[in-house]
């Protein structure tokens, strides 16, 4: 049997958090390279804009998903950086 002490996994799922952390990051920065505007920026000239457009509509919602994503994960970090988990 293997034994694996609380610090060993919030180590290991703190690892697998920083990956997605960083992937997210990446996918976010490709946006904002690809319309040269930040996410709230990018939000408002699609809201206010009278042509549709469906790609940049399409970009807009995954943009947004990871925007919030991003934001949870900086919230789970805080939390496991000041011991604020519990393992199951």
């Amino acid at each position: 049997m293997v034994i694996i002490d609380k610090e060993k996994a919030k180590d290991m799922y703190y690892a697998n958090m920083m990956y997605e952390y960083h992937k997210v990051t990446e996918k976010i920065r490709l946006f904002t390279k690809k319309y040269a505007m930040s996410f709230e920026q990018f939000e408002k000239d699609i809201k206010g804009s009278e042509k549709e457009d469906f790609e940049r509509w399409d970009d807009y919602m995954e943009w947004k998903g990871y925007e919030n994503v991003l934001q949870n994960l900086i919230k789970e970090k805080k939390e496991l950086e000041v011991g604020d988990y519990k393992v199951s």
